[in-house]
C-alpha cells in the first residue's frame, strides 16, 4: 500500500478567541515574526471545514530564526497561524495536558531558565518550573499556556536534542 510521503512541515493552526492578545503573546513575548494577516468567510473554507457560513480571521507568523545558528524546521515557508473562528462560535473548554485528542507546539529557545523568568513576570501561566534532562546530550525543557490555554513547549538544546537522546536518557531534575 502506498503512502502520503509528506515532505515537510508547512504550519500549524492554533485557534484563539481574541487574535489580538495572541499576537502580543507570540510576536511580543515570543517573538515570532508577523508575516501575513487573512480573513476568510464562506465559499472553499467552508466546504474545507465541512462547517455552513464560516467565517475566520487568521493571523500568520514565523520562526525568527534557529537555534544556535540554525534553523530546526524543513522547509522556509513553515507558519504559526493563529485563527480566529468568528462563526459558528468556538467552544472554549481547556483540555487537560493528558487528554486525547489535544497536542502541543515546541519551539526552541535560547535560553529556557531566562524565557522562563520573563514570561513568569509577564503573568504567562507556566505547568513547571524548567527541567533539565541528562543523558548523552542535554537539555531543557518549559511547559506554558498561551492566553486560551494552548499547551506551549520550549526547549533549550544544548549538546543534543532530547529526540536523538530520549533512548539514552537516564535522570532529570528541576532546577
Amino acid at each position: 500500500m502506498a503512502n502520503a510521503k509528506v515532505i515537510t512541515l508547512d504550519h500549524v493552526a492554533v485557534m484563539v478567541s481574541d487574535l489580538e492578545r495572541s499576537l502580543r503573546f507570540y510576536h511580543d513575548l515570543l517573538g515570532l515574526d508577523f508575516v501575513a494577516s487573512e480573513e476568510h468567510e464562506d465559499g472553499p473554507i467552508s466546504m474545507m471545514t465541512a462547517l455552513p457560513g464560516v467565517h475566520m480571521r487568521e493571523y500568520r507568523l514565523r520562526p525568527a530564526g534557529g537555534v544556535n545558528g540554525h534553523a530546526r524546521v524543513a522547509g522556509q515557508g513553515f507558519t504559526v497561524d493563529l485563527i480566529q473562528w468568528i462563526a459558528p462560535e468556538s467552544p472554549t473548554d481547556r483540555y487537560p495536558i493528558n487528554h486525547v485528542p489535544s497536542s502541543h507546539i515546541c519551539f526552541g529557545v535560547e535560553s529556557v531558565p531566562a524565557t522562563y523568568d520573563m514570561l513568569v513576570e509577564a503573568g504567562v501561566e507556566v505547568v513547571s518550573p524548567p527541567v533539565r534532562f541528562d543523558g548523552e546530550g542535554e537539555w531543557h525543557v518549559l511547559f506554558l499556556y498561551d492566553p486560551d490555554g494552548n499547551l506551549i513547549e520550549l526547549n533549550e538544546i544544548g549538546t543534543g536534542t532530547q529526540h536523538e537522546h530520549k533512548s539514552k536518557m537516564h535522570s532529570w531534575s528541576r532546577y
